[in-house]
């Protein structure tokens, strides 16, 4: 018994030995990185969904649970049972689903979802992002650590690196993690195959080269559809504003930006509003992210649950769109094809208008007056505040504490009040700009703490964030301000009214909208983007109702409408839009001062000393003082690439071979005599060694020439030679002697040249 025990324990010690040392293998390096890459992926996304602490307890009992089963369960087995559990976890993040949603699932829309998957639909889209997560990581991260324990250090590599690749199809992995995962990869499978010491010396320089080369490769191939992993360091321009509010499903805050003058659509509506097309309900940090599908609309949507009149507008297309801007909240559409509706309540068309189609939009919109909406109830639904108060764990808690402070500044209670007074806050606080360098970290809070102008993405962005800080259910809202104003209920629409805004929810009666943006300066960029347009003769800047001299008619003829409210408070103006007064919280202004604006804005900001660059729209041409400097990513990404060139090319010999090639055509300055010829000698044994041999250990110049001219060498290395010899064992040299040694090595060298020599001859 005593000697069964002994065995066991000898057993059991090799066994630990074993393990020990395969974990203590090199390659185990590349396996950890790779591993890190799609794990920091995984944390990424429940930082901003919630349960990070959570995922990474069930994470590191998966990876230690296969690390201890490696030298106890077969292979077969291992891989059977983290099937089973990707199986149990996948069914179980299905049960988790409310049964409201989980009615709609059909193999169809699963199969569906799983290619979308596939294809750029990010995991932060799904449904209880954060259980999913919870379900899936631990799978992967129990195979990397059994087959790591098992010395299998490739497979636990390619574990990793396909969990990482399926994440960068999401677009959640981006360029940082995907360079991660390539070196990751490269050393695991290197370092496995450089198993000995000698190897490792022997190839080490082009293990470096490969996994320099591999590296630059997925930091410049764009890797997915969805451009997740665009290429370091590449400048695509700046986006229009327009554009980077039209990301559909996710919208990045990026930097600068333009304004597109170009018109887009006509409205036609009873009311001036902004022109609503769509929401996001996730924040991310650095963007926003909606969740959920779209299905068709069947029939009337409701409208929101407090008092409200019904509009009726009609959208005329002037280029091809799929967004169907309307006023808040539509319910109804007529025209246009299949009209599609996501859980926001935001309309969609399946199919595009193409210009001169027409759409009829059906909206409720909210009517209440501000004391209803002071005082409405704070009972907010379950499902409105879980999704609406949703931050990412990483938020900085002096956003908050900044709200705080600026509410009781204002003496603000109720959440009408509170928003109402960030609202003001933003506005007299931070200038408008559209020239903006995008702020690492967290947007909202550098853009409150660091940061001193920005356009609409950004104001919206951070009150959403200091709202949602409070716990109030805020979402970013999109679509258009109500744009220049041609006649009575008439609209003209163009990209540069794009424009972003958010709404809190208020019990009772629905979403009401704040526009923390300073609307003056920002009509102002778009008077003069739209000026500049038109002195520059730019096409589709214009309909006829628009025209600078029938617009001037048209307002001359038409009274717009009041603004509504006093400066005791805010107020609303019937259609979910609040502020200090109704023109500036629904931007009834819009780009009304276009039609009154030519050319003389321009001369007369010039005649002030603003440049170009000065311009509130920040379409200076950059003919500014200086160049600007690239980023750290961009200089690091172009470094590499330089540093990977030259050490390819030495290690290639291609160095070697130019110079022997072009470097006695290259002009050089003139010595002493003897110091030219031995020079002139020199240059002409590289020409030699490249075209017939290399010259000898021991040979002596003279044997050397005389052995090449039996091999076809031209006459004229005699002279070189002879000038040599002058020169090294005489040292009587002449000038004379010396330029012409020098003369016939260039000739020889020009005559090798590809095209170049056939003229020299």
């Amino acid at each position: 018994m005593s000697r069964g025990t002994s065995v066991r324990e000898r057993r059991s010690r090799t066994d630990s030995d074993g393990i020990n040392r395969r974990l203590a293998d090199p390659a185990v390096v590349g396996v950890a990185v790779v591993a890190a890459a799609y794990l920091a992926v995984f944390f990424r996304i429940t930082n901003v969904v919630g349960g990070t602490g959570r995922t990474a307890g069930v994470v590191a009992v998966a990876g230690l649970g296969g690390i201890a089963l490696a030298r106890s369960l077969r292979e077969r087995t291992a891989v059977l049972l983290a099937g089973a559990v990707l199986v149990a976890g996948l069914g179980g993040y299905l049960f988790a689903i409310p049964e409201s949603q989980r009615a709609l699932f059909t193999v169809r829309s699963v199969a569906l979802d799983v290619l979308a998957l596939s294809t750029g639909l990010s995991v932060l889209r799904l449904a209880l992002a954060d259980v999913w997560v919870l379900a899936v990581a631990p799978v992967p991260t129990f195979l990397v650590g059994y087959f790591a324990g098992r010395g299998r250090h490739v497979a636990a590599a390619a574990v990793a690196g396909g969990t990482l690749g399926f994440l960068v199809l999401t677009g959640d992995a981006g360029t940082g993690a995907a360079v991660a995962g390539v070196v990751g990869l490269a050393l695991a499978v290197g370092l496995s195959t450089l198993s000995t010491p000698s190897r490792r010396r022997g190839h080490a320089g082009t293990f470096a080269l490969v996994v320099a080369a591999m590296v630059v490769a997925s930091a410049t191939v764009t890797v997915i559809p969805a451009g997740a992993a665009d290429p370091l360091g590449l400048d695509r321009g700046s986006a229009t504003l327009e554009s980077s509010l039209s990301g559909d499903d996710e919208l990045e805050v990026v930097g600068t930006t333009r304004l597109s003058p170009e018109v887009r659509y006509t409205i036609e509506s009873p009311v001036e509003r902004n022109w609503h097309t769509g929401a996001y309900d996730t924040y991310t940090g650095d963007g926003w992210v909606r969740s959920g599908e779209r299905s068709a609309v069947n029939g009337t949507l409701p409208g929101p649950p407090g008092a409200n009149d019904s509009v009726e507008t009609t959208i005329s297309a002037e280029t091809e769109s799929s967004a169907l801007p309307a006023p808040w909240k539509p319910v109804a559409a007529s025209g246009g094809g299949a009209v599609e509706v996501d859980e926001r309540g935001s309309l969609r068309l399946a199919n595009s208008l193409e210009p001169g189609d027409q759409v009829t939009v059906e909206s409720r919109v909210l009517e209440a007056d501000p004391a209803t909406l002071r005082n409405a109830s704070t009972d907010y639904p379950t499902a409105i505040e879980e999704r609406y108060t949703q931050l990412p764990e990483s938020t900085p808690d002096r956003v908050g504490e900044r709200t705080e402070e600026i509410a009781a500044a204002a003496d603000a209670e109720s959440p009408y009040e509170r928003a109402a007074a960030v609202e003001a806050y933003l506005r007299s606080e931070y200038d408008y700009s559209l020239t903006v360098e995008r702020p690492e970290g967290d947007v909202a809070d550098a853009f409150l703490f660091e940061m001193d102008a920005g356009y609409c993405v950004y104001f919206a962005t951070t009150m959403a964030a200091m709202l949602r800080s409070q716990g109030i259910p805020t979402r970013m809202e999109t679509g258009y301000t109500s744009g220049e104003r041609v006649g009575d209920g008439e609209y003209v629409v163009r990209g540069q009214n794009a424009h972003a805004w958010v709404s809190i929810y208020v019990p009772d009666h629905g979403w009401v909208a704040f526009d923390p943006t300073p609307s003056d300066p920002r009509d102002e960029a778009r008077d003069t983007r739209l000026a500049e347009a038109r002195a520059d003769g730019a096409e589709d800047v214009d309909t006829e109702a628009s025209a600078p001299n029938q617009t001037l008619e048209a307002a001359a003829g038409s009274n717009r409408p009041d603004s509504i409210g006093n400066e005791s408070g805010p107020t609303t103006d019937g259609n979910d839009s609040a502020g200090p007064t109704a023109a500036d919280a629904n931007d009834t202004n819009g780009s009304q001062g276009g039609s009154a604006t030519d050319i003389s804005r321009l001369e007369g900001a010039e005649s002030e000393g603003l440049t170009p660059n000065d311009r509130p729209d920040g379409s200076g041409n950059g003919d500014g003082e200086g160049l600007p400097l690239p980023d750290p990513e961009t200089a690091l990404y172009w470094l590499l690439v330089v540093g990977l060139g030259v050490a390819g090319a030495r290690r290639t010999g291609i160095p070697s071979r130019a110079s022997r090639r072009i470097g006695p055509v290259l002009p050089r300055r003139r010595g002493e005599p003897a110091a030219d010829a031995e020079r002139a000698f020199a240059d002409l044994e590289r020409l030699l060694a490249g075209r017939y041999r290399e010259r000898r250990p021991g040979e002596t110049p003279r044997r050397y020439v005389d052995a090449v001219r039996t091999l076809g060498a031209d006459e004229r290395v005699e002279i070189v030679a002879e000038a040599y010899e002058r020169a090294a064992y005489a040292g009587s040299v002449t000038r004379d002697e010396a330029d012409a040694a020098r003369r016939a090595v260039r000739r020889l060298a020009l005559e090798r040249l590809p095209l170049i020599g056939r003229f020299v001859r």
